[in-house]
C-alpha cells in the first residue's frame, strides 16, 4: 500500500503535469484494482523497502531500498539498494565484481 501513498504524494505535489495525470487516469480506466486503491486515498512517503529481484547472472535477489530526498532539489530522489548482510542476496552481489577482478563468476545456489 505505501507505493500507491507515494504515487498519490507526487501526484499532489505536481497537479498540472500532464504525462502523470494522464497516466493516473490511464491507470483508473483500465484496472479497477488501482481504482480501488486510489479511492481509498493514502498519502505517505515510501522512505524504504524490500522487494524480490531477479539477475540474469546471479538469479535471485532480496534488496532494501533507501530513498533520500536531496535537499537542494525536492523533486529529484536517489534510491541506495543493498542486502542483508551476510544474506544469500549480499554473496550474489559480489559475483559481479569477483567476475571484473577475473574471478569465476558462478550463480548462488537455488534458495529453498
Amino acid at each position: 500500500m505505501t507505493r500507491w501513498g507515494d504515487l498519490r504524494l507526487i501526484a499532489g505535489r505536481w497537479p498540472d503535469v500532464p504525462s502523470l495525470t494522464g497516466m493516473i487516469a490511464e491507470l483508473h480506466r483500465k484496472s479497477a484494482q488501482f481504482a480501488a486503491l486510489w479511492a481509498e486515498h493514502p498519502v505517505r512517503t515510501c522512505a524504504a523497502h524490500t522487494r524480490a529481484y531477479r539477475h540474469p547472472v546471479v538469479g535471485p535477489l532480496t534488496l532494501t531500498g533507501e530513498l533520500l530526498v536531496l535537499s537542494d532539489d525536492p523533486g529529484k530522489r536517489v534510491v541506495i539498494y543493498h542486502a542483508e548482510p551476510g544474506s544469500p542476496s549480499a554473496a550474489a552481489l559480489r559475483l559481479p565484481a569477483a567476475a571484473a577482478r577475473g574471478g569465476t563468476v558462478t550463480a548462488p545456489p537455488p534458495r529453498t
